[in-house]
């Protein structure tokens, strides 16, 4: 067990970047994906972490080959780094009170198609309104950015909110519905349509989301309560991205929500189509944040503008 009187002054030896260090490998038991988050290299990584064990005098983590074991202490590490955190947004927030712009960097996830497009307006919005405030707006997977809001990555994140992991931490602002069809480049059916002619639907090619997506999930439980199978001939997709060249060049179908009918060049609905929707394929949109971190003056404020935006927008 460590004692505490060998121990160096931490408020001298300890850094800013060591609380981080040890939130990331606990977060991630990786040395690898450790790096990538915080954007430098493995062999850093490494010797941060034997860096901060030398002045503590123990061992943080075990290494095996299944990743790494955090020692019980790290989570002390993590509430003391959060801490430190919080008194130094509130502290920015302060300073901030003597300016007339907004400063510093705000950091926002984003998944939802249906928010989407105000988000995008709303961010450049705060950016030409406060100029020195660093905005930084990333696309990912929910279980990315989730996992990323955990590590203090993102400041707040927009999602589809069907069947998130419980967590304490997570506080959840619904913003919206989604909802989805079936739709070709060419073509947009109800998906209650599509289930009653399967046989004829299922033959052709399918463009759909991998297994543990929310959206794929739902459509295998809805399949499933019908008795009925997913297409044999499918091509499966984790990202937005390419999915439209794929549908076009498969001539596939593909499960889409109707904001994103424009995507396969459908801006407008042919008024003659009318389209049923599927309560079970209706999933529900919008922000997560951490409860127990505070936002910082900037990142509240556009946390506030952009959910204004949303919701007069939708």
């Amino acid at each position: 067990m460590m004692k505490v009187a060998k121990l160096p002054d931490l408020r001298i030896h300890m850094k800013l970047r060591h609380f981080r260090l040890v939130e990331m490998l606990v977060a991630t038991k990786s040395i690898r994906l450790a790096a990538e988050r915080l954007n430098i290299t493995p062999a850093a990584v490494s010797k941060s972490c034997l860096e901060l064990e030398n002045i503590l005098g123990m061992k943080l983590f075990i290494r095996n080959k299944g990743g790494l074991i955090p020692d019980p202490i790290c989570e002390r590490f993590i509430i003391a780094g959060r801490r430190i955190d919080s008194e130094l947004k509130n502290l920015t927030a302060d300073i901030m009170l003597y300016e007339e712009s907004f400063h510093g960097s705000v950091r926002i996830g984003f998944q939802a198609t249906l928010l989407q497009d105000p988000i995008v307006r709303s961010v450049a919005k705060i950016k030409k309104t406060h100029p020195s405030l660093n905005l930084t707006l990333e696309y990912a997977s929910r279980q990315q950015l989730l996992s990323g809001l955990a590590a203090n990555h993102y400041d707040f994140v927009f999602v589809n909110l069907a069947d998130i992991p419980p967590n304490q931490r997570f506080g959840i602002q619904k913003l919206g519905t989604e909802q989805y069809v079936v739709a070709t480049t060419k073509e947009t059916f109800s998906i209650p349509d599509v289930l009653e002619k399967w046989e004829e639907f299922s033959a052709g090619i399918w463009v759909i989301p991998i297994s543990g997506m929310a959206m794929r999930d739902r459509f295998d439980s809805v399949l499933a309560a019908r008795g009925l199978s997913l297409p044999s001939r499918r091509i499966e997709i984790n990202s937005v991205v390419g999915g439209e060249r794929i549908v076009a060049l498969a001539d596939a179908f593909t499960l889409l929500p109707l904001t994103m009918l424009k995507e396969l060049g459908r801006d407008i609905i042919d008024p003659e189509t009318k389209l049923r929707f599927l309560p079970e394929m209706q999933l529900e949109v919008g922000m997560v944040y951490l409860q127990d971190t505070q936002l910082s003056a900037a990142a509240q404020y556009a946390s506030d503008f952009i959910v204004n935006k949303i919701t007069k927008t939708i």
